[in-house]
């Protein structure tokens, strides 16, 4: 009612909204297009201003703000915007925190009392950009709006993965920087351990099933084992099963990396990526670096746990082992199955450049 009342006073052609989360992942899609909108201008040749505005931190300015904006951009769902009266020439952007398809999410996932709302927040989005036109249908679906608003620009996070950024002399430099937090990084190739959350204690004990010391015993003089685990581990994670990931780090000189924020530049400096179900995998494919999935616990997840939009096992980028014998065997023998990655990668990408932001900008800003 707040935010309506806003609503007297009139739509700013240059105001630009970003809905925020807590989440940095999500955020950094409306970072980049922040700085693509730098320097832009609108046809009456005034500069855009842009506001952040976190959406568990309404506040009546913030309210005032977004009423105003004539461009507003979300990277998650935010459901009050169901129950908000904008302005009929606003323009509310959906940008998914998601890169392309995976596992199961939005409209496919919700109670039916959830799925009214959906529908209501959803009639305000004007539109939604995606990685690749394979993936518009289940978006649109998903989102439940029509595919003729589901546009496959790109996603902004992934300009990162620019010529500058991907340049062997950019990573060698940014590698050195990593060296001097992380000695113990010097003369290593890396091996990235990103593994998603499991919602079992059980299974999500993810180091009951990856064997460290096996893995130092056996590759530890060519390769450093980093490790990253998901913001949602501990959640899951009861007394039983908790492990010191200090400790851990300490006992078999690996690296823990899971508070480190910015997981882009960890994929620049890796070598390998291990995962398993975790969409981190869709982006890490833009680097044309090997991928193996860890599935230990593959057909409990695959029948109790959130499905996917594929046949998991024919289409990951990537071979599967399920125990560290097997993890070891495809390291030794680099045996990475680069063609499913390449496939994998042309399904779930349009565009393999830094502009997707300005083609984003560009759709949008064109009245």
């Amino acid at each position: 009612m707040i935010f309506n009342l806003f609503r007297i006073f009139p739509l700013k052609s240059n105001r630009v909204s970003f809905i925020t989360t807590k989440n940095a992942s999500f955020e950094s899609n409306l970072r980049f297009l922040a700085d693509e909108l730098k320097g832009r201008e609108t046809s009456k040749g005034e500069k855009y201003e842009y506001h952040f505005i976190p959406k568990d931190q309404f506040s009546l300015s913030n309210m005032k703000l977004l009423a105003t904006s004539k461009y507003v951009f979300l990277t998650d769902n935010f459901f009050a915007i169901a129950f908000m009266r904008f302005h009929k020439k606003a323009k509310l952007i959906q940008l998914w925190h998601g890169t392309g398809l995976f596992k199961k999410f939005g409209y496919d996932l919700l109670e039916d009392n959830e799925k009214k709302v959906m529908l209501k927040f959803s009639n305000k989005i004007t539109n939604l950009f995606v990685s690749s036109k394979n993936v518009v249908d289940i978006y649109a679906r998903n989102f439940a709006i029509d595919k003729s608003k589901v546009i496959p620009l790109g996603i902004p996070r992934n300009d990162f993965y620019s010529k500058e950024h991907l340049d062997e002399k950019f990573i060698s430099n940014l590698k050195a920087e990593f060296e001097k937090d992380y000695p113990n990084l010097r003369g290593k190739k890396i091996v990235l351990y990103a593994p998603t959350f499991r919602e079992h204690p059980k299974y999500n004990a993810v180091f009951n099933y990856f064997d460290v010391e096996q893995f130092i015993e056996e590759l530890g003089d060519e390769y450093i084992l980093c490790i990253k685990l998901h913001p949602n581990y501990n959640k899951f994670t009861d007394k039983d099963y908790q492990i010191d990931l200090d400790e851990l780090s300490q006992t078999y000189n690996i690296v823990n990396f899971t508070e480190y924020k910015d997981e882009q530049k960890l994929f620049l400096i890796s070598d390998i990526l291990i995962t398993d179900y975790s969409s981190v995998m869709v982006e890490y494919t833009l680097l044309k670096k090997p991928i193996i999935l860890f599935v230990y616990d593959l057909d409990n997840y695959l029948e109790k746990e959130r499905g996917f939009y594929f046949d998991y096992r024919k289409s990951v980028p990537g071979n599967i082992v399920q125990n560290t014998d097997e993890l070891i065997d495809v390291i030794k023998n680099e045996d990475f199955n680069m063609k499913n990655l390449e496939r994998f990668a042309n399904f779930q990408f349009d565009y393999f450049d830094e502009f997707s932001s300005k083609r984003i900008l560009d759709y949008v800003l064109d009245d």
